[in-house]
């Protein structure tokens, strides 16, 4: 099932393949800070909602050149990357990962239906999170944005 995540001008259009991971809410204490430099990114709860899905099988079609890059600090390995067209926070790529977390609010349909929504860090969680790494032969790709 593909799903395509777009800003809210549509330039940017990110295009994800197959099913996603999983589905989740961060209540870190760095999400709520880049919820609230970012805007646009917290849940009435407080949360930042995200749908996970492998690095291999997430491509910019188009607008490349409006996505920017925002990090907490400089040495931090995570980073959220926003289309500047408009001002949409897009994704969270944590780039010692293997997945990429799409905001919800940037697909269409918000969170796929299909994907389970966990609570917190299950055992279930870490091994789908394994499992997936296995699949991809243990690499780790970067994104090319």
């Amino acid at each position: 099932m593909d799903r395509v995540a777009t800003c809210r001008c549509e330039k940017v259009r990110l295009e994800a393949v197959g099913r996603p991971i999983l589905t989740a809410s961060c209540y870190c204490a760095s999400c709520q800070d880049a919820g609230h430099r970012l805007g646009r990114l917290l849940e009435p709860d407080g949360g930042t909602s995200v749908v996970l899905y492998r690095k291999d099988r997430v491509q910019c079609v188009s607008g490349r050149r409006h996505l920017e890059e925002h990090r907490l600090k400089p040495n931090s390995p995570t980073r959220r990357v926003v289309a500047t067209c408009c001002n949409s926070a897009m994704f969270l790529d944590f780039t010692k990962g293997y997945w990429v977390s799409i905001y919800r609010n940037r697909l269409p349909t918000g969170a796929p239906e299909d994907a389970p929504n966990h609570r917190g860090h299950s055992a279930r969680f870490m091994l789908k999170l394994v499992a997936t790494w296995m699949a991809m032969g243990f690499r780790r790709p970067q994104l090319p944005i």
